[in-house]
């Protein structure tokens, strides 16, 4: 290596050396900006030796600062644990600090903890304030979250043209799963005017890759529009055996009325306990009713008292009644008019709420 080369090398080294010494200087003065160089260069070990510890303090002293993208890297640390013991209720902290400053990445991060209850106890009114806000400058996921909340309501009114509008903008910005939810509101009942051709061009990509939720509008698309039961059960067997909720309850409905295949109310029962508590109070009262009434099964007015409970425990005035009705009847329980009345009276007031 000749003498001129060596030479160039060491006045770049005694350069660098003196940018960091620079940098670190400006940092112990208070100078944020220096502070989240110091962090990132001791993150990736480029200017200063790698170390994620004093990473996490240049970083959380700039973020104590108020540095908006330190707030996101301090809170990145507290949630995989860097140097540090992982705390998602710091991190959440963090992220949320970054998000109401605009940084955009925490805010989607703020929206999906507070649906999952990550670090913070869960709030879907809150995730959804936050999911509106990355939605707006089109971001897909949160695009297609807003999307879910028009098809389903609750929170807010059900509104399928603005599903529509929100899932159209989320497929824009190359979101795959948008497609078939879109597809969905083509094809289910009280959707959009129903269009089962767009539903399966839009529903194909994902279909492709064994998707549960396009398996599920195939499904659909195969009982409603190409009347073939076989292909349907094919499809939500598919879909149910990955999970999805809205196909389990299906399979279970098929087989406790015997639609599009042999009724097994016994198979539908075990089918019912794999859904997600949203199902409980119809599938519960269901399950009751076939106890109660003999309906496939052996009458059991034990188990029907106990899933009636379980369902008029979540406010189904058809539970109460039932209920109330056993009381009266002495079915499985003393009988015991004052107890027959209240029930009834609870089942009255859950159909006519006070204004």
């Amino acid at each position: 290596m000749n003498k001129r080369l060596l030479s160039i090398i060491f006045a770049l080294l005694i350069t660098s050396l003196g940018f960091a010494q620079n940098t670190l200087q400006k940092a112990k003065t208070g100078n944020v900006q220096a502070m989240y160089t110091l962090g990132k260069e001791y993150y990736s070990g480029v200017g200063q030796i790698q170390s994620y510890s004093n990473s996490l303090i240049w970083f959380e002293r700039a973020a104590k600062k108020n540095h908006i993208e330190s707030l996101y890297r301090t809170a990145e640390f507290y949630e995989k644990g860097l140097s540090i013991n992982k705390n998602e209720r710091i991190a959440f902290d963090y992220y949320l600090q970054a998000a109401e400053k605009g940084h955009f990445a925490s805010q989607l991060i703020v929206a999906q903890w507070l649906e999952e209850g990550r670090g913070v106890e869960p709030s879907i009114a809150r995730a959804f304030l936050w999911y509106r806000v990355c939605a707006e400058r089109g971001e897909p996921l949160a695009c297609r979250k807003i999307g879910n909340h028009y098809t389903y309501g609750g929170l807010i009114d059900m509104d399928h043209n603005m599903a529509k509008y929100w899932y159209e903008k989320a497929i824009e910005n190359k979101d795959e799963e948008a497609k078939s939810r879109l597809a969905y509101l083509y094809v289910i009942q009280g959707g959009l005017a129903p269009n089962y051709a767009k539903a399966n061009e839009l529903n194909n990509e994902l279909l492709l890759k064994h998707h549960p939720l396009a398996q599920y509008v195939q499904g659909i698309i195969a009982m409603d529009y190409e009347k073939n039961d076989d292909k349907a059960v094919d499809y939500f067997l598919k879909s149910m055996n990955q999970g999805f909720d809205e196909a389990i309850y299906r399979v279970g409905i098929m087989n406790y009325y015997g639609k599009g295949i042999k009724q097994n109310v016994e198979k539908a029962i075990e089918i019912f306990k794999g859904l997600d508590k949203e199902y409980k109070k119809e599938v519960d009262f269901l399950i009751g009713n076939a106890y109660k009434k003999g309906f496939g099964i052996e009458i059991d007015y034990t188990k029907a008292m106990q899933y009636y409970r379980s369902s008029a425990a979540l406010d189904n005035p058809e539970a109460c009644m039932e209920i109330g009705d056993m009381y009266e009847n002495g079915l499985g329980v003393r009988k015991n008019l004052r107890e027959a009345r209240a029930w009834k009276q609870r089942a009255h007031n859950l159909l006519n709420p006070k204004l």
